[in-house]
């Protein structure tokens, strides 16, 4: 899944750079909807999305305001209780490499009921 955003100079620091927070809510928020799609609320299956249990970011570069950046998040494994997203934070103008993420999600679906094979 691949977001884009430009740096507006409300979610600036001091530097008038993209806020590390700002980031950090990015990440959370955009490497989580990719587990929409692996899951069912049929069967139970991260029907809730689940919660962060892990939000590791790596700064790379400073993001100055009015950069255009892409977001691009991969799911890299969903289990029953478990979920691992990667996502990278790239200049739109020249893909350089500006934020890493890794999140870990834990889900928060109740136990599936008897029968259920998930």
């Amino acid at each position: 899944v691949v977001w884009s955003f430009t740096v507006q100079p409300a979610h600036c620091n001091g530097n008038r750079t993209l806020h590390g927070g700002c980031i950090a809510t990015l990440f959370d928020y955009c490497t989580t909807m990719p587990v929409m799609l692996v899951s069912s609320v049929a069967d139970g299956f991260w029907s809730r999305m689940g919660v962060t249990r892990t939000l590791n970011m790596t700064y790379l570069r400073p993001i100055p305001v009015g950069t255009e950046i892409r977001i691009v998040c991969e799911v890299l494994a969903v289990g029953k209780r478990l979920g691992a997203i990667r996502g990278e934070m790239r200049r739109a103008s020249d893909d350089a490499l500006l934020v890493t993420c890794e999140h870990g999600r834990v889900n928060t679906d109740p136990p599936p009921k008897k029968g259920n094979k998930l």
